[in-house]
């Protein structure tokens, strides 16, 4: 994934939009299954990333990141398989 494809995940200012706004677009955008988890991955890699850059995490970016790994975790139970670490940030 390049940072292009997650501009339409940044707000004006540069943030990172709410997991509110993930859901459009995720809706939006029409991703079958495997897109979407492929999507979902490389947006908690950039979102860490994102946080490694800063010794805090903004809240908007903490719920964001929350969201996503909540999303591959529902992903991966429907799918029998255990859920994924929650690594402390």
């Amino acid at each position: 994934m390049t940072m292009s494809e997650f501009q339409k995940l940044r707000t004006p200012t540069g943030g990172w939009v709410s997991p509110e706004e993930l859901h459009d677009v995720l809706a939006e955008e029409g991703y079958s299954g495997t897109e979407r988890k492929t999507f979902l991955k490389s947006l908690l890699t950039e979102l860490a990333a994102d946080s490694a850059h800063s010794s805090t995490i903004e809240g908007a970016n903490r719920a964001l990141l929350e969201e996503v790994r909540s999303i591959l975790e529902t992903e991966q139970a429907k799918q029998g398989n255990v859920p994924m670490a929650k690594d402390e940030l």
